[in-house]
């Protein structure tokens, strides 16, 4: 996972300008990524993004600096994405349809039918799930931290992300790629 150096978050809190803009840059990429990988919808990953700066932009002096930065971070991003799927009414679909927009497909897909199985895979997976593969492979988080970052215990989250890798295999096994 992702370390930031305490001494620019401290600066950051003081206000610091160029603390700000180096702090967003390190961020920027595993926060679109995260919520990329859940919604597979750039517009959507993109908004969550800025909302997710503006908050902890706006939240820095709510962070206790006796605790890692960047839990507190995914915190706020995990809670952002529920967010927006509760406003959505519906559940969001991990995979846009082809037909649906296939420009974006094109500009955010490498085309490969493998990623495309990956996805489809993964879609089949309940949230809690999905979310806990997301974090552990694609995130590169600790069990430890996606156990926390759910608050579920860690055995919990261990059996999320192997059930997970269990059902890849199967999907991939059985031939229907």
């Amino acid at each position: 996972m992702l370390k930031i150096d305490r001494q620019l978050v401290k600066n950051f809190e003081c206000g610091e300008a160029k603390a700000a803009a180096i702090l967003f840059e390190q961020l920027r990429r595993p926060l679109f990524a995260y919520f990329y990988r859940l919604s597979y919808d750039r517009c959507v990953a993109e908004d969550l993004l800025q909302e997710t700066l503006l908050t902890i932009h706006s939240r820095i002096e709510t962070y206790n600096h006796d605790f890692e930065f960047m839990p507190w971070v995914w915190a706020i991003a995990r809670n952002k994405f529920f967010e927006f799927k509760r406003s959505q009414n519906r559940v969001v679909r991990l995979i846009p349809q082809l037909t649906r927009n296939q420009q974006q497909t094109a500009c955010f897909s490498n085309g490969s039918d493998t990623e495309t199985d990956l996805r489809n895979c993964l879609d089949t997976l309940s949230e809690a799930t999905k979310e806990a593969f997301v974090l552990k492979h694609f995130q590169g988080m600790t069990f430890n931290e996606v156990a926390d970052l759910q608050q579920i215990p860690l055995p919990t989250a261990k059996s999320r992300v192997l059930f997970a890798l269990k059902k890849i295999r199967e999907y991939f096994n059985r031939g229907e790629l």
